[in-house]
């Protein structure tokens, strides 16, 4: 019987800084990197159980902790509490965070022991797409999300991608969670690291910047029907495949390279277009491939799609690709890093959309939406499993699943889970035709648990 799940919004607030920070920085340059980003908010949400003894009292004080601790924190990251100025600034101006409170009518236990995928938008705090202006756009949103009784609580985030990417999104949750703990000296390390203009100061923005969307046009956002479903490798799975890639020429293959190697594998055998090149662009947080390395609290989209491609059949075994996303990652190095940087960023990005679009293409002269280009991101590594607020470290960290209609095609994000993080969940986003293929591959599934429970 399918659990029935309904969230009531009962209150909702503007979070602003405790203290102000105008008097040192009121406009921040973006970065030609956050120039092209897509103007969409990334989710992410994080689920904690409660005690047995938790009554409304303290399901009050752990509001009230999230919100005060919450105000601090953006005061260090003060520009996230401003609003998009230009194309090419920020206007630290102090308007706040969103910040939500929430009824979940289900007890937490019933909800882990089948999720459901499709709802979990219902825990975040605003859509990923609108057609708000940018400028009134919020750079955080909040929603904190009570499971009945007070048996657990989801904390639901939704980050606008002009302003952060994966790293950035880590560092402002383990300071959070820090101050939260009332652990300054923890805090102090991250907020006194914390850049905002490294990026744009490296990266300098562009006047004649390409369109945000690198990947699809809005025609081909509008033909697309995907659904996006969440798969789980656990260890076992994870062993499995790395004996079949191991080899004297890819002696240690990293876990999330066997995951997306083996995804990329099998989604290239549904495909409706399987004469057509693969290619499979995978995200590379470039702050420590620089010379010297940057902070991880480098603030902003610091990140390159490495590409890699193959025609299927050509050589389509799981150790091949996995040497060719190997290949395709060491080659954003420091040189590529400096090509970035300065006037030859503008002709490095473009080059980069020019490449997709002749491979869309290619893939799309047979009609219909494109599925040649993959879009891999991985989250491991980044420590949101980690993210302890005072009541221990999330039971389970996701993304959304569902059905969508104005959404890209062949995307997957990875992110690790389970105790010490050994599984890694595959959000995966296919046309539908092709989902049903791949969720009932027998190769497939023999790795990939379809939507499992989450462990207590």
């Amino acid at each position: 019987m399918e659990l029935h799940m309904e969230v009531e919004i009962i209150s909702e607030e503007t979070i602003k800084p405790s203290w102000s920070k105008l008097s040192h920085l009121r406009t921040l340059r973006l970065s030609l990197l956050d120039q092209i980003s897509v103007p969409m908010y990334v989710p992410i949400i994080l689920y904690y159980p409660m005690n047995a003894d938790v009554d409304l009292d303290k399901i009050k004080h752990v509001a009230a902790r999230l919100k005060v601790s919450l105000s601090k924190t953006i005061s260090h990251f003060y520009p996230l509490a401003g609003r998009i100025k230009d194309p090419f600034s920020i206007d630290c101006n102090n308007e706040g965070i969103l910040f939500r409170q929430a009824n979940v009518s289900c007890n937490f236990s019933e909800f882990l022991e089948k999720p459901r995928t499709d709802s979990l938008e219902k825990f975040l705090p605003c859509p990923l797409f609108s057609n708000e202006p940018e400028n009134s756009k919020v750079h955080v949103a909040v929603q904190l999300n009570i499971f009945g009784s007070g048996s657990g609580i989801a904390i639901g985030l939704c980050f606008f991608h002009k302003l952060v990417d994966a790293a950035s999104m880590a560092a402002f949750l383990k300071c959070w969670a820090a101050i939260a703990r009332d652990e300054g000296d923890k805090a102090a390390l991250v907020s006194s690291d914390v850049d905002f203009e490294a990026a744009s100061q490296l990266f300098t923005p562009s006047k004649e910047v390409p369109s945000g969307d690198q990947f699809l046009s809005s025609e081909d956002l509008k033909a697309v029907k995907a659904v996006c479903k969440r798969f789980v490798f656990d260890a076992t799975a994870i062993s499995r495949l790395k004996a079949e890639v191991t080899s004297e020429l890819l002696p240690n293959p990293s876990r999330v390279m066997l995951v997306s190697g083996f995804i990329w594998k099998c989604t290239m055998a549904v495909s409706k277009n399987p004469k057509s090149p693969s290619v499979l662009t995978f995200a590379v947080d470039m702050r420590r491939r620089m010379v010297p390395p940057l902070s991880p609290n480098c603030i902003g989209n610091m990140v390159w799609q490495a590409m890699a491609s193959t025609t299927p059949g050509e050589k389509d075994e799981l150790r091949h690709l996995v040497c060719l996303m190997r290949a395709a990652v060491a080659k954003v190095n420091h040189d590529h890093t400096k090509s970035l940087q300065g006037e030859t960023g503008l002709a490095a990005v473009s080059k980069l959309k020019e490449e997709l679009k002749e491979m869309q293409s290619r893939g799309n002269r047979g009609g219909g939406p494109d599925n040649t280009v993959s879009l891999m991101n991985s989250w491991c590594g980044f420590g949101f499993n980690e993210v302890d607020f005072g009541w221990g470290k999330p039971i389970w960290v996701s993304n959304i699943g569902g059905q969508y209609d104005y959404l890209a095609v062949n995307i997957v994000v990875l992110m690790e889970n389970g105790v010490g993080g050994e599984e890694i969940e595959a959000w995966i986003t296919l046309d539908e035709h092709e989902m049903s293929i791949l969720e009932h591959d027998p190769e497939f599934r023999s790795f990939a648990l379809l939507n499992p429970s989450i462990a207590a």
